[in-house]
């Protein structure tokens, strides 16, 4: 019935499941999740245990080797407390396998398909969005600092995750490139695999701009004692604060996401919770506009490639840098949100393209009517 490993206490089997579960992903976030479902005072495994069956993990797996109780109930069981506590179906669903994999590390034999069977997860319902806009994001850009300001439009530009940019270093960044080109190392990406992606004109002044003023960065240098520190986490003026023992890449994301919610209180039409119980303005919503963006103008498959979306990076690396510069560029100024200089100069384009048009058109006009006199009272009926 199991392969049970003796354990001296709950505590010892919970921190080997949790090591387990980081040598696999080495996502801080996994094991946080996964500890949370085990844990919470509120929705945790050990609440459940302690109130519907009086004993903790180490004992429920002894009963369960002994036959008096079924590892497929509990699991039902454990649903039901869930649905109870009102947590979403995507919660819920995160809860339950956390809580199936440590019951099979404890040793628990349990067969995907008789689980399915027995248990039956909610459906996970599928809310509308409101999608932003460049108007919204004006008005949003209009209220934040700098800092927000530059990740904001860094994660515009770049399609990366929130997560990665709080990861992001120096030395993974290539100013020497038009356009600015970012190496995402695969230790910050959510699918451990490297890629590049690239930042508008836009987004490069403002980084800029950003490195002076809390790094003193200095664009004609190396600036090799800046090269590996995380440019989104705590700063101070000209001086960067590390902290020891901490999880700094989480500690970078959690204060991008609260800068943005308490800056955006100035906005409050744009602080309130959507239909799908999330803000409305949240920085994944960045990543849905940049992939709208570029897979209207540049394909969707290279906009799945840019944001890493693992079934399309082989693809994405079989195209030569110039022709994923080329395919970037084209999309540059779709993502330019308030750069009035990159506006200008597409409008210059325009207007010089119309001009050839136009000359083109004189010229066959008047080689038309000198073939034939007629043409020339067609043009008149026609303009």
């Amino acid at each position: 019935m199991s392969n049970r490993v003796n354990y001296k206490n709950a505590e010892q089997a919970l921190e080997e499941f949790l090591d387990s579960c980081y040598s696999v992903s080495h996502s801080n976030a996994t094991v946080r999740g996964y500890k949370s479902a085990i844990i919470s005072n509120t929705n945790g495994f050990r609440k459940f245990l302690r109130e519907r069956y009086s004993c903790d993990e180490i004992q429920l797996c002894e009963q369960i080797t002994k036959g008096n109780e079924d590892v497929y109930q509990v699991l039902k069981g454990y649903l039901i407390f869930l649905d109870k506590a009102n947590l979403k179906p995507n919660s819920v669903k995160q809860f339950f396998h956390a809580v199936k994999g440590y019951l099979i590390h404890l040793g628990m034999e349990i067969y995907s398909e008789k689980c399915k069977q027995y248990v039956r997860l909610p459906k996970i319902q599928r809310i509308r969005k409101d999608p932003l806009t460049k108007e919204i994001l004006i008005r949003i850009l209009s209220v934040l600092s700098l800092k927000l300001k530059t990740a904001f439009l860094v994660a515009l530009s770049s399609g990366m995750r929130v997560g990665e940019i709080a990861g992001l270093r120096l030395s993974d960044i290539d100013f020497s490139c038009t356009p600015t080109k970012i190496r995402i190392r695969a230790e910050i990406t959510k699918t451990r695999e490297e890629r590049e992606t690239y930042l508008s004109s836009e987004a490069t002044v403002i980084l800029k701009d950003y490195l002076r003023r809390y790094f003193d960065w200095k664009e004609d240098q190396s600036n090799t004692h800046l090269k590996i520190v995380n440019i989104f986490s705590r700063t101070s003026i000209g001086k960067y604060i590390r902290k020891e023992g901490i999880d700094e890449q989480r500690a970078s994301v959690d204060l991008l996401q609260n800068l943005l919610y308490m800056q955006l209180k100035k906005i409050p039409e744009f602080n309130e919770i959507g239909k799908n119980g999330r803000k409305i303005v949240h920085f994944h919503a960045l990543r849905e506009y940049f992939y709208t963006i570029v897979s209207n103008n540049s394909g969707e498959n290279f906009a799945h490639a840019l944001m890493g979306h693992h079934g399309y990076l082989d693809t994405y690396y079989t195209l030569s840098e110039k022709e994923t510069v080329r395919l970037y560029l084209k999309s540059e100024p779709y993502l330019t949100i308030s750069d009035y200089s990159k506006i200008e100069e597409e409008l210059e384009k325009t207007k010089i393209k119309q001009a050839e048009i136009e000359e083109t058109y004189s010229k066959l006009k008047s080689f038309l009517m000198q073939k034939d006199s007629s043409f020339e009272k067609f043009v008149e009926l026609t303009t």
